[in-house]
């Protein structure tokens, strides 16, 4: 079992966990050229189109909406029309009927006849379009509004696309194999996540109650949560979630062939030494899942327990319910053109 190392952190008595096992970067071989008749855009939705066709607002309606709540109208409207140059643009460089929005496409698209897939949108859009896809079909993300997408997981924004496909074309470009995660209740599939899993109480505040089985120990803990990272995750809610464990950087390559898991905000005990009170955390507050094992957590929740993945769902996870999360049989397949990282 990993555990902490008994390493005193700036006397305030926390132990610093092991180092990370070695990693790998598998990269798939170069992929021939694909042409453009090979590509399908999938096009997110702006918040502006979205929220109007929810609300059956007009423009003018929809801007004085935005105003009443102190919400920049006019900053919504133009990452709207913004994004509308977007898809226009990805029109003008591939087939139109090739660019579709996300209700296009579904586990039953038939995507034989593509070579890549391109996620026009953000990062949540990105994960969106790869929960979609079921074969090893490529996927480039690109980022349709730098102004208000940060673009972790997209290597190239709109304004570089023409340039990208040209490379493309041209068979310039790697494939990076992203592990993914998966994740059964009570032995039924709910399907991969890119980022991470979160298992808990619906209500964050609440504190969450398990029983965690890791390597052959078994351990009941409560804490804000149990959170599961890929090495895609790592950078952003793992690592900050983290930072108890006193690392500043707590990632790890986007093609680590493990996991990593860590509870959030376990609670501490203490020992009185001399008048000096000294916290300690949980024997077991993290560790790593390789390929091949499986993390096994039973909820102690009541009916307010959840799973989630990528954040972009809420399965129920209740007291009695057994989760079972190990890496995905299937990575995410994602194009880098030349020069391009992420």
């Amino acid at each position: 079992m990993l555990r902490q190392e008994q390493i005193p952190n700036g006397g305030g008595g926390l132990t610093v966990p092991k180092a990370f096992p070695p990693t790998g970067t598998p990269i798939l071989s170069q992929s021939p050229a694909i042409s453009r008749d090979e590509i399908l855009v999938v096009s997110k939705m702006s918040r502006f189109e979205r929220e109007k066709m929810a609300t059956n607002r007009s423009d003018d309606q929809l801007l004085a909406h935005y105003q009443a709540i102190g919400e920049s109208g006019t900053r919504i409207l133009a990452a709207h029309l913004h994004h509308q140059e977007s898809i226009a643009l990805c029109k003008r460089e591939l087939p139109p009927e090739h660019v579709v929005p996300l209700d296009a496409v579904d586990a039953t698209t038939n995507l034989s006849r593509f070579k890549l897939v391109i996620a026009l949108g953000g990062d949540d859009f990105f994960k969106l379009v790869g929960h979609r896809i079921k074969d090893k079909l490529p996927i480039l993300g690109v980022n349709s509004d730098p102004a208000s997408s940060l673009g972790a997981l997209l290597p190239i924004t709109i304004e570089q696309l023409p340039d990208a496909l040209s490379q493309i074309e041209r068979g310039e470009y790697r494939l990076e194999s992203w592990p993914r995660l998966n994740i059964t209740l009570n032995g039924i599939d709910q399907g991969a996540a890119i980022n991470d899993i979160i298992l808990g109480k619906r209500d964050f505040r609440l504190t969450s109650r398990h029983q965690l089985e890791y390597r052959g120990e078994k351990v009941t803990q409560r804490c804000s949560g149990i959170l599961i990272s890929t090495g895609v995750g790592s950078t952003g809610w793992y690592s900050s979630a983290g930072r108890y464990l006193g690392e500043h950087d707590r990632s790890f390559p986007k093609t680590a062939r493990f996991a990593r898991f860590e509870l959030r905000e376990p609670p501490l005990s203490f020992s009185n030494t001399e008048g000096t009170r000294t916290p300690h955390l949980p024997a077991v507050v993290e560790g790593t899942i390789e390929e091949g094992e499986t993390l096994r957590i039973t909820s102690l929740n009541d009916d307010e327990g959840i799973a989630s993945r990528d954040s972009l769902d809420q399965l129920p996870f209740p007291r009695g319910t057994v989760a079972e999360i190990s890496l995905h049989p299937q990575s995410l397949t994602v194009l880098l053109p030349e020069g391009a990282a992420c």
